[in-house]
């Protein structure tokens, strides 16, 4: 189905100018930094909940997001809504609902995904998750919910109900961001764990993100002062088109070395450092250093943008989720519990 699909997908780009909106950590998407080492949590005042109760199987009545109680982290709170009021907040804050359906859809089932695993492995005590996009996942409250977008947020979360991505029976790390730039990257290239569902696939029709591409230029200066405060034996003594040497990169085109005054620098440390989109760049040498960049994230998982190319080539959101998270299937939990999980038959 590789084939066959991106077949389909790179027969045409896409013409259409798509508004970049409600993008975390400063545009980048929800998932961004979180699942992997997500940095500080933000301080709560943790309160007790009611002893956790077995998720029954979804009634004719009502689905399974909506019989789900998610304990989540608000304003130092912690508060207790339904999964589905969780994710139409989460994604009226994570992708624009101007983007196609299915992406919409793809994107609902990503952060469900997300949620659940987060609900196991409870970084937040008593709290599943929290609505800080710098930690877990962006989150609308329903009193600024959008009227014009709330009802594509509410049907994308509806028609995938209970929907999840697995990789041998267990919940994967749904990570997504902006745009890759044209091919997304491996886990182990940004993270050091190799997960096989998250490897690098391409990923064309993504020009109309808000920033496909960038640059970002500092002076010499600045350059060597930030290197030399990560590695103080990075010498620029002599000439400054000397200073940037070897240049290695990863399979999904980003950088993985890059000699810089002598020292080896990491590309997750220079966006870091440098404040980058991603690390997908090259350096050039002017009266300053420039840094030139393609795409918007960590660039591992679902692009969001991607994901709306592969929509709009007509592709639904299931080929989305397993083109991205290769190796992955869509299933639909019956149960789930922190021990448990049961989906119902494919």
């Amino acid at each position: 189905m590789r084939e066959e699909i991106l077949a389909g997908f790179a027969a045409a780009v896409l013409l259409i100018c798509i508004p970049m909106a409600a993008a975390r950590n400063a545009g980048l998407s929800a998932a961004e930094e979180t699942t992997q080492p997500a940095g500080e949590s933000a301080p709560w005042t943790e309160e007790e909940t009611a002893a956790e109760t077995t998720q029954s199987p979804a009634s004719a009545e009502a689905g399974f997001d909506e019989t789900f109680s998610l304990p989540v982290l608000q304003d130092g709170k912690v508060v207790s809504m339904d999964l589905h009021t969780y994710l139409v907040g989460t994604l009226l804050a994570e992708m624009p609902t101007s983007f196609a359906p299915e992406a919409l859809k793809a994107q609902a089932v990503a952060c469900r995904t997300y949620t659940l695993r987060q609900y196991r492995s409870r970084k937040h005590g008593s709290a599943a998750v929290c609505t800080d996009s710098a930690c877990c996942q962006g989150w609308k409250s329903p009193e600024s919910w959008d009227p014009e977008g709330v009802e594509k947020a509410e049907q994308a979360v509806a028609d995938t109900d209970g929907d999840v991505a697995v990789y041998d029976g267990a919940l994967i790390d749904a990570t997504f961001f902006s745009c890759s730039g044209g091919k997304t990257e491996a886990a182990v290239a940004v993270w050091g764990s190799d997960l096989p569902y998250l490897q690098s696939v391409e990923s064309p029709g993504e020009e109309a993100a808000a920033h496909y591409e960038d640059s970002v230029s500092v002076s010499p200066e600045s350059f060597c002062s930030t290197l030399q405060q990560a590695d103080p034996q990075a010498d620029f003594s002599g000439d400054m088109n000397q200073w940037v040497g070897q240049i290695t990169y990863t399979e999904g085109n980003g950088v993985a070395t890059a000699v810089l005054g002598g020292r080896v620098f990491t590309g997750v440390q220079l966006r870091r450092l440098f404040h980058l989109n991603s690390t997908q760049f090259t350096i050039s040498v002017t009266d300053y250093i420039t840094f030139c960049t393609k795409g918007f994230g960590h660039r591992v998982g679902m692009s969001q943008y991607g994901a709306d190319a592969m929509a709009r080539q007509g592709n639904t959101y299931v080929q989305i989720l397993q083109w991205y998270y290769q190796g992955a299937k869509v299933k639909k939990l019956l149960r789930f519990t922190s021990e448990q999980l049961s989906f119902a038959e494919s």
